[in-house]
């Protein structure tokens, strides 16, 4: 692909009119949420104060040594106030980042929690990067505003009040004339944080799309070497990397550029605090150890007012942060009807005039009526994009109809508690993602109830995993990598098949069960399967013949969008796209 090349971490929110409308009353809200360990907080600050008093010490001290008393006892003040205030400030970095730590727990408890109660369908718009860097960026974000920017700022009010006032004890025009110096060093602050502040922000950016762009490129490797694509990918990604590169020298050639107009204002900033002093030197006003001690309180106030501009910085990167965990908090959850039924009851599930469109209007199902019938097996068969995949997440609610309803024994599906719905369910997908963990781990998942190693034999005999699993040098112990990768297609679908045995459910749902399968493998698994049968509704989504001739009951979904259904010998009486199918 040649050309600019765009990567982004993630899909970009629609921004409303005003994103920042209601921004802060939701971080008020979070903090509520979250629990802040305030008492953390509390004891950081009131040692800063601490530390502050100590700080108001050393100038008057320091300027009497510097006008000539070298006492020992000033000497021992002075060297006993420094190792005072860096062992407190030790102290104090050590409650500061035990409070930041707190925070970050807590917050991303907050967001974790919200992300397991989302709706199934949020997790097909946002990508797994975005979630993780909300609940890893975003709420590092939020903790820096609260320490940096909240609590640094009532620190700071404290120690310019306390510094103003030390000074205003020397002489009152002092503090006037350093109130007049103070708005010029904000204005230059305020222009070079502005301007950091975005080169900064184009950085991250850059960063963060060359972080997805890699992430995807490596997890489609083998296709990339599958289809010598190294060359094209190459340049691509020195494309992407070149982004950065030249965000980086935009900032670099800004640093450069601040660096020496730091450092006029500096010297500025000394000369007028020395012209200062040498009248009220001259005419007795003040005297050299007060006259230093001012030098020196001017000259850090001055420091700490030329830094606020990082805070605006500070200020922007929290709301585009909140912005972002806003989304996520504000998304539905799934809903928790009030007095929801417990127990799924046995009969047959009859979908009436559902129909179902994702977010971009396009139509999968349209008004879809037919029966699934209880305690026989229901093969359910279209062409590609008809809607089969979907009919199951809606049937196990990860997905809601646009309209229609479904019902079971004359209540709808969605009047039953949709946890205990899908305990009763055990879905078994195309792609099977194991857990990292043991054969014996990912077999239990789920399972509430305790399972003997009997039961896991039996079950893995079934799904025709045992003989197998039986071959590892580990057996059931054997670690199977991340989401399985030690393991075949077909490996981990006999497991996740010998995992819906085991949860013993009420309807067991197979996508495509036997892709992967041989032929000697899928007739054990098949007739594994026919002893599921009993007292429970089977229901399977294949284009394989040698599952679908076996069945009870055919649900054809046509191009056209209707659903014919019936019986093996009804549908190759009846429906032309059945018949084609199975005289392939």
């Amino acid at each position: 692909m040649e050309g600019k090349v765009e990567v982004n971490l993630s899909p970009r929110l629609k921004q409303p009119e005003n994103p920042n409308q209601g921004i802060w009353k939701l971080f008020l809200k979070l903090c509520l949420k979250a629990k802040l360990p305030y008492v953390w907080i509390i004891v950081y600050c009131l040692i800063s104060i601490f530390n502050t008093k100590l700080y108001l010490l050393i100038p008057s001290k320091t300027g009497e040594l510097f006008a000539g008393n070298v006492s020992v006892q000033l000497i021992t003040v002075i060297i006993v106030s420094q190792i005072a205030m860096s062992l407190i400030g030790q102290i104090n970095g050590l409650f500061e980042s035990l409070a930041k730590a707190r925070i970050d727990r807590n917050f991303r408890n907050v967001i974790w929690d919200k992300v397991l109660k989302l709706k199934p369908d949020y997790f097909d718009k946002f990508p797994a990067s975005s979630l993780i860097s909300r609940i890893t960026r975003d709420t590092e974000n939020l903790r820096n505003f609260i320490i940096r920017v909240l609590v640094a700022e009532l620190l700071g009010i404290y120690v310019f009040y306390a510094t103003l006032t030390q000074i205003s004890n020397y002489d009152p025009s002092l503090t006037y004339l350093l109130l007049a110096l103070i708005p010029v060093v904000m204005i230059v602050s305020f222009i070079f944080g502005r301007l950091f502040m975005k080169a900064s922000i184009q950085v991250q950016d850059k960063l963060a799309g060359l972080t997805q762009f890699i992430s995807e490129l490596i997890s489609s490797f083998p296709v990339i070497k599958a289809f010598n694509k190294e060359e094209l990918e190459s340049k691509r990604g020195n494309q992407a990397i070149h982004q950065l590169y030249d965000a980086q020298k935009k900032l670099l050639y800004i640093g450069l550029f601040q660096f020496p107009i730091n450092s006029l204002v500096t010297l500025t900033q000394t000369v007028i605090l020395l012209l200062i002093g040498i009248p009220l030197l001259r005419d007795g006003r003040l005297d050299v150890a007060t006259w230093y001690a001012f030098y020196m309180f001017a000259t850090n106030l001055l420091n700490m007012v030329g830094n606020k501009g990082g805070q605006w910085d500070a200020i922007k990167t929290t709301q585009g942060s909140l912005f972002r965990v806003a989304h996520v908090l504000k998304s539905p959850e799934e809903g928790m009807v009030p007095y929801a039924k417990e127990a799924m009851e046995s009969s047959d599930i009859h979908f009436n005039k559902v129909s179902f469109r994702y977010d971009d209007g396009s139509e999968v199902l349209s008004d879809a009526t037919f029966t699934i019938p209880f305690q026989r097996t229901s093969v359910i068969i279209g062409p590609s994009g008809a809607g089969k995949t979907t009919i199951l997440k809606i049937l196990e609610r990860l997905y809601e109809p646009t309209s229609g309803s479904i019902v079971l024994n004359g209540s709808s599906i969605h009047d039953f508690n949709i946890r205990r719905w899908r305990k009763d369910i055990a879905y078994v997908p195309q792609e099977v993602p194991l857990l990292s963990g043991t054969i014996k781990e990912n077999i239990l998942f789920g399972l509430k109830h305790k399972v003997s190693n009997e039961e896991i034999v039996v079950a893995a005999t079934l799904a025709n995993a045992h003989a197998f699993i039986t071959e590892l040098p580990d057996g059931y112990e054997t670690q199977v990598g991340q989401f399985g990768s030690k393991l075949s297609g077909g490996q981990r679908q006999r497991i996740a098949i010998a995992r819906a045995i085991l949860q013993n459910p009420k309807i067991l749902v197979l996508d495509e069960p036997t892709t992967a399968l041989d032929a000697i493998a899928k007739s054990e698994v098949l007739n594994g399967l026919e002893n599921l049968k009993k007292n429970r509704t089977v229901i399977i989504v294949t284009h394989d013949s040698t599952v679908i001739r076996p069945t009870d009951h055919v649900i054809v979904l046509n191009k056209d969008r209707s659903v014919s259904s019936g019986s093996h010998s009804e549908m190759m009486v009846s429906n032309s796209f059945y018949q084609s199918m199975m005289n392939r």
